[in-house]
């Protein structure tokens, strides 16, 4: 075996192993608590009345592993076989796949820290999937060079590395977005049907992975145009997109047919008709209701109904704690922002340190059609870069960097192209470059466990990252079980405690009684608050307020004895 595929491995198998010893303690946070339960109903139900704001394939992944485990399923749970209603404030959709959740992790004699674990390792193999494809990619584009340099900057990527560990679907719509790319590459570069086949099939399992990555079908529609007009042959390609697509919604509609399978068809209009009730635009709100009442048309039905939940949640946005302000508007700095706080700074230097160098190699060249033809892959991942950043940016759910993921691996990939001809047969320039992936590496790895919580040097590390922002950031939930380990460590009997999280403490929290207090009014004692609260709870539940508007302002006098994970604040105050 090669030298380079031996480095390649290892640094998959460094991957896997810091993103399986980091997740062990991680209770489960605010979101996977809807999507492991909603996972494991799929595939034990064949029924997909929970969480349909989300695609199935990643839930029925992490699903897949809880099959071996002695699971009670509780029929009986109020958001099981509680029908939805017209009311919105006695049964919206959330609160049925919340409270399901809850009843299958928490309060059914199950054991939900080891259905967390189980349910995290595909997840895992997605992350370490989508770093073997960043090598394989930059290798056949650049060489050798290039591939281990990408998968550097992949493997000690703190976002990946936070989020690869969460039965959530971050990473795999990053993979979806970077794999299938890649096959699209390889069909345009040599369109014979074997190759459009399998991209179709990579496509259909990308829609299947978050609804974002719809956004595949314009960008990839948009690149075929343009290199149909640098070098002809309109019909294979345009026509050939065409059957892609056919393909890739195949795929998608007999995915869905396996979870709508035990759904009564009458229950899935009549919730498809409830939780569109609220949808701005009625004639596509009514097609998905009458889509989803055809029995031959209703697994596309369910697809579509997800689809269009996820654009009303854009437009709505999230309460959220950003640079000094609670609101649920967003902000079009939100991103841009996170990118540069939330990568390592080394990545940062090196990935301007690139764009420099493809200025310079453009501005030195003639543009022409043949300069296009020769630069055309890196000049479709700029269009997917652009376009994704473009509809984030203008989006109002601004609540973690997560929503940029799959953007993070063409940048690297396009900086490692660059840097590799940058260092070709320079030991010195090697070296440099050597030095500042360590820097990237120890400031990543010195946050172990809590890399959801890593902010770079120019926000004060992981203990400053809170006063820029919070939620997936930094606090979602996940070190829950980590504090009741500091409570029974310290032999602490009452706490108070205030905590951004869905998981009730009292199944983590054996050994000290919860007391309940008014945030708002100075407290004494053992007090325990969780960062999102800390920044975001606002006075009076006011909201949109300032940063001197909130809850907590009295805390601010106080240092905390401690920071869990650097998310949960614990103070004593006597």
């Amino acid at each position: 075996m090669k030298k380079i595929n031996i480095l390649a491995g290892s640094l998959l198998i460094l991957f896997g192993a810091l993103a399986i010893t980091s997740m062990w303690d991680d209770n489960a946070n605010y979101d996977e608590r809807i999507h492991l339960p909603a996972g494991y109903s799929y595939v034990t139900q064949q029924d997909m009345r929970l969480n349909p704001e989300h695609p199935p394939l990643v839930k029925d992944l992490s699903g897949l592993p809880l099959l071996f485990m002695k699971i009670n399923f509780p029929y009986q749970s109020w958001g099981w076989d509680t029908a939805l209603t017209a009311d919105l404030s006695r049964t919206p959709v959330w609160q049925t796949d919340v409270g399901f959740g809850n009843d299958l992790l928490y309060y059914s004699g199950n054991d939900a820290q080891n259905m967390m674990r189980y349910g995290r390792i595909p997840i895992i193999l997605i992350g370490i999937l989508l770093g073997f494809y960043v090598f394989k990619f930059a290798k056949e584009l650049w060489g050798e060079t290039a591939g281990i340099i990408a998968l550097a900057f992949y493997s000690f990527s703190p976002t990946f590395l936070a989020h690869t560990r969460l039965v959530t679907t971050d990473v795999a719509a990053a993979a979806a977005f970077f794999i299938s790319f890649y096959y699209f590459h390889k069909w345009l570069k040599n369109p014979v049907w074997r190759n459009l086949c399998i991209f179709g099939v990579v496509l259909g399992l990308s829609f299947l992975a978050k609804f974002s990555t719809f956004l595949l079908a314009p960008i990839f529609g948009f690149i075929i145009l343009i290199w149909a007009l640098l070098n002809g042959q309109w019909k294979k390609y345009i026509g050939g997109f065409f059957v892609v697509l056919i393909i890739a919604y195949l795929v998608v509609g007999a995915v869905y047919i396996y979870h709508i399978w035990n759904y009564p068809i009458e229950k899935q209009a009549t919730d498809t008709a409830f939780i569109l009730s609220t949808f701005g635009f009625k004639p596509l709100a009514n097609l998905s209701v009458w889509i989803s009442s055809q029995p031959y048309l209703r697994a596309w039905g369910e697809y579509f109904l997800g689809f269009l939940m996820v654009l009303q949640r854009s437009g709505g946005g999230n309460t959220t704690y950003y640079l000094g302000e609670i609101s649920a508007n967003g902000s079009r700095s939100y991103f841009p922002m996170m990118y540069l706080l939330k990568e390592p700074l080394a990545y940062i230097l090196l990935a301007f340190f690139a764009l420099f160098l493809a200025l310079k190699k453009v501005i030195s060249q003639k543009i022409s059609v043949e300069f296009f033809r020769n630069n055309f892959t890196e000049f479709g991942m700029l269009l997917t870069l652009a376009v994704y950043w473009f509809f984030s940016i203008t989006s109002n759910l601004n609540i973690g960097v997560r929503h940029i993921l799959p953007t993070i691996p063409f940048i690297y990939i396009l900086t490692a192209g660059q840097i590799s001809v940058w260092i070709k047969d320079n030991f010195k320039k090697g070296l440099l470059i050597l030095a500042f992936f360590f820097w990237a590496a120890v400031s990543v790895i010195s946050v172990w466990p809590s890399f959801l919580a890593y902010y770079n040097e120019i926000a004060g590390g992981p203990n400053g990252g809170y006063m820029f922002a919070v939620d997936s950031n930094l606090d979602w939930g996940q070190d829950v079980l980590r504090l009741s380990q500091f409570i029974e460590k310290n032999n602490i009997k009452e706490i108070k405690l205030d905590y951004f999280s869905g998981a009730p403490a009292e199944y983590y929290i054996k050994t000290a009684k919860i007391i309940s207090f008014n945030r708002e009014i100075p407290q004494k004692g053992w007090l325990a608050v969780s960062a999102s609260v800390l920044q975001g709870a606002c006075k009076g539940d006011k909201i949109p307020c300032s940063y001197n508007e909130r809850s907590y302002t009295w805390l601010d006098k106080y240092e905390p004895l401690t920071k869990i994970g650097y998310s949960i604040f614990v103070y004593k105050i006597e």
